[in-house]
């Protein structure tokens, strides 16, 4: 008798688990109903948890260690990167070689860009409009008009105040907002958090004067 009240009450805790047609359980709070969560589907939205290993055919080092369900960019593909005359500290072009560790710091941006190449086209006219950041010439007809990243913030350079005195610290910077490797790189990570909208274009900050002080003097 015991032993059957006992799977009984196993049964009756798996039903609080997961309802078929239950609205799901998101863990970051901020993802659902954004435009991150395409189609309802949530964390699948960019992730495969069951199939992650053959998703975009490469080895965990290429970022599937994220069970990430988006081919990345291909190596030969650039995105190009901002620059001008009075850059101090000068980003480095994201493309044009292969990732091929899971901790080359070029992942935080790539992983956006294997949506928001200027390539993808398999959403919504009014997600195309969002997709257009990386579109570079190199990726040929049928990308979206672009100037890629050549005219936004810098991406993919390392965070170094000596070179440029109107820079706060790095422990200032890091104790808010993630740099990533040895050298503190900056990436679309650093800014971004892509499971949080609350901050409208998934900002980690608010977009006002204090994001940008947050680096910038």
């Amino acid at each position: 008798m015991k032993y059957r009240y006992f799977t009984l009450a196993i049964l009756l805790g798996m039903g609080t688990i997961s309802m078929p047609g239950a609205a799901p359980n998101l863990p970051k709070s901020g993802l659902a109903g954004s435009t991150h969560d395409i189609g309802g589907n949530g964390c699948k939205s960019c992730h495969a948890p069951h199939n992650g290993s053959s998703a975009n055919g490469g080895t965990q080092g290429t970022g599937l260690i994220l069970l990430w369900s988006r081919s990345f960019p291909a190596s030969s593909n650039t995105f190009g990167v901002y620059d001008s005359n009075t850059m101090q500290n000068k980003a480095v072009e994201l493309g044009g070689s292969a990732l091929t560790t899971s901790t080359d710091v070029r992942m935080y941006s790539l992983l956006c860009l294997s949506c928001h190449d200027g390539v993808t086209s398999s959403f919504s006219p009014a997600m195309q409009t969002k997709n257009q950041v990386g579109s570079r010439a190199s990726f040929g007809t049928g990308a979206f008009e672009s100037l890629g990243l050549t005219n936004d913030h810098p991406v993919n350079l390392p965070y170094d105040p000596t070179k440029n005195s109107s820079l706060q610290a790095v422990a200032t910077v890091s104790s808010t907002l993630p740099l990533y490797g040895s050298s503190n790189t900056m990436q679309c990570a650093t800014c971004h958090d892509p499971h949080n909208d609350v901050n409208t274009n998934y900002l980690r900050q608010a977009n006002s004067a204090s994001h940008c002080t947050t680096c910038h003097l």
